[in-house]
């Protein structure tokens, strides 16, 4: 159990400020879609789709998405700017003590699952991924990316709800608490680590600024560079592709 513990709030003033810093960052949301892209086939279901940075990837990709959230204020806001894309949009918490129930209609139906950036909000990480993969058909595949290394832990992670950063052998045994074979585990945003010691250090508020990431934007081409030379064994976020055994 973590010794962390955070007060959900329907608003989250923190991360729809990041979220909306991220929105304008073309290249870098194209960037981190690129990465989960060629494991994803349709029909699919998005965990945590936030105002939608990286479905507008996905519909533009061509495939069939399911969006979801936990925030009904995220809901609404993705009901009125992809309207007609014409799909289900679901209010969704993958540790619901009613999981079962209310969302039995969906288990067995989407052959990818991804996750950006959400696992790390979530206390029961292992529930989470148990619950993720009952919306699996069997052979389907659960993609996530969560923060990386715990040391990089600072105030803007605390700002952010997150629980935990993860290390790369602690993918592998959170997927063998579900019917999940982990196949793959790489580093993304390696320059990134950087940014975020000097913004846990330095930042006043504790977020990703708009101004910031409009200049990281711009280091795209770099940051992917990097990540390719050093044969993505590092990174400030990590990526983690499993896939449904039973």
């Amino acid at each position: 159990m973590s010794s962390r513990h955070f007060q959900f709030k329907e608003h989250d003033a923190e991360g729809l400020e990041t979220l909306q810093a991220i929105k304008d960052a073309d290249a870098f949301n194209s960037w981190m879609y690129g990465q989960i892209a060629p494991y994803i086939e349709s029909p699919v279901l998005e965990i945590g789709s936030g105002i939608g940075n990286i479905s507008k990837c996905c519909f533009e990709d061509g495939h069939s998405l399911v969006m979801t959230d936990i925030r009904l204020e995220y809901i609404e806001f993705l009901k009125e700017n992809f309207s007609e894309q014409q799909q289900d949009i679901l209010k969704l918490d993958l540790v619901d003590e009613n999981f079962e129930e209310k969302y039995k209609s969906y288990f067995g139906k989407f052959k990818t699952v991804f996750a950006l950036n959400v696992i790390e909000h979530i206390e029961d990480d292992i529930l989470a991924i148990q619950n993720a993969s009952k919306l699996l058909c069997a052979g389907g595949k659960l993609i996530i990316l969560v923060p990386a290394h715990p040391l990089l832990y600072n105030k803007i992670d605390r700002n952010l709800f997150h629980f935990k950063r993860y290390g790369f052998g602690d993918l592998g045994k959170l997927m063998k608490s579900s019917p999940l074979k982990l196949e793959s585990v790489k580093g993304f945003n390696s320059l990134g680590i950087a940014a975020w010691i000097y913004g846990g250090l330095f930042s006043r508020k504790g977020v990703i600024a708009g101004g910031d990431m409009k200049f990281y934007n711009r280091l795209v081409p770099i940051a992917k560079w990097i990540d390719k030379i050093i044969f993505f064994k590092l990174g400030l976020s990590l990526i983690a592709v499993s896939r449904k055994v039973d």
